[in-house]
């Protein structure tokens, strides 16, 4: 048997070679060549579109949590550098050795942020989060305590 699968216009046999474009159309209408580059064409669109809110999501996303991370160093007067990883190549590739292996995804590289003490890897934004939560942002910053009185 051959399993038929309708897309808009585009008809795909799976398991027989169509020898023309009529060859698998169980409707009986004539299928062009040209409508399934058309259709093609627009399926690509869509997949280019849908990657590209993708990535955009992501940056959102890094964005925020960047932020979050950058507005509570700052409201809790912690000294720290901000590095631009997608301007400097040599920070970023630093950035990657010096994440440990079970902290990298299966794919790809980590996304930022990730936080450092100096050479010391700390975590990234999930830990962050979790630290703030249980209120052990010090402990994960590797940085001394501070007293209620200085805060």
């Amino acid at each position: 048997q051959t399993a038929t699968v309708c897309v808009k216009n585009l008809v795909l046999c799976s398991t027989e070679k169509i020898k023309s474009p009529t060859s698998c159309n169980p409707w009986g209408d004539r299928i062009h060549l040209n409508s399934l580059q058309a259709v093609s064409a627009q399926q690509l669109a869509l997949q280019s579109q849908q990657r590209e809110r993708q990535r955009s999501a992501r940056r959102d996303e890094v964005k925020k949590h960047q932020q979050a991370i950058v507005g509570f160093l700052e409201a809790n007067r912690i000294n720290f550098e901000e590095v631009d990883i997608t301007m400097l190549e040599d920070q970023r590739l630093w950035m990657y050795r010096n994440i440990p292996e079970e902290k990298r995804p299966e794919k790809g590289n980590p996304l930022p942020p990730q936080i450092f003490n100096g050479d010391d890897y700390c975590g990234d934004y999930e830990d962050f989060f979790l630290s703030k939560e249980m209120n052990t942002v010090f402990s994960f910053l590797r940085l001394p305590p501070v007293k209620d009185s200085e805060s």
